[in-house]
């Protein structure tokens, strides 16, 4: 799939979650071209959950007990990625953006250019065993199950 356009991106996210109200362009908050800028503190809700939650604070329980049936022997921890839900995520993920969250209300999305390979490789050396909630672990996962395969 080819890059979509901050445009297309925007009108996707609307679409995905629908009662999303505050969807607007980097520009208006810092005046750094080309994001997108939302908040993580409202409360919108995708299938069933936050699509943006900085903390993750919910835990290791099951999702059955949320009423997901397509999910539901996974924990409620692990449907996000870097505070995102992980069906979002991947969804961003397809169309070459990715999220970065400025504070734990503050999210932001951004064209992958390779420039944020930076800051996520800093992560990692700073936290050589990864966080569970933050992006460097999940690499540091698909890293470790992709070397554990090829041994």
């Amino acid at each position: 799939m080819d890059q979509w356009s901050r445009d297309q991106v925007m009108k996707g996210l609307q679409e995905l979650v629908p009662d999303i109200t505050f969807l607007k362009k980097s520009e208006e908050f810092d005046g750094k071209k080309g994001g997108i800028w939302t908040s993580g503190e409202h409360d919108l809700l995708y299938n069933g959950m936050p699509p943006f939650d900085h903390s993750v604070e919910y835990g290791d329980f099951p999702r059955s007990w949320t009423g997901d049936k397509k999910h539901g022997e996974l924990s409620v921890k692990t449907m996000y990625v870097n505070g995102v839900h992980r069906e979002i995520f991947s969804w961003l993920e397809e169309r070459d953006w990715y999220p970065k969250w400025y504070d734990p209300d503050t999210v932001f999305f951004w064209k992958n250019t390779g420039e944020h390979e930076t800051d996520t490789l800093r992560d990692i050396r700073n936290h050589p065993e990864g966080d569970v909630d933050d992006i460097s672990g999940e690499i540091l996962k698909r890293l470790n199950a992709k070397f554990q395969s090829e041994k």
